[in-house]
């Protein structure tokens, strides 16, 4: 895979496939809380690193 652009919660649409949670910029507009950490779960399943 090449990537030419940014993948971020703020530029796309993330839900986790099982559980729906929202993972993008929905989780500060909407209140949805824990943003930091949804933040934090995009760029574990990303890189595959742990935080």
């Amino acid at each position: 895979v090449i990537l030419a652009d940014e993948i971020s919660p703020d530029t796309c649409r993330l839900w986790d496939s099982t559980s729906g949670e929202k993972l993008d910029k929905d989780r500060f507009r909407k209140d949805l809380g824990n943003v930091l950490d949804a933040y934090a779960e995009v760029w574990r399943r990303l890189s595959g690193e742990a935080i």
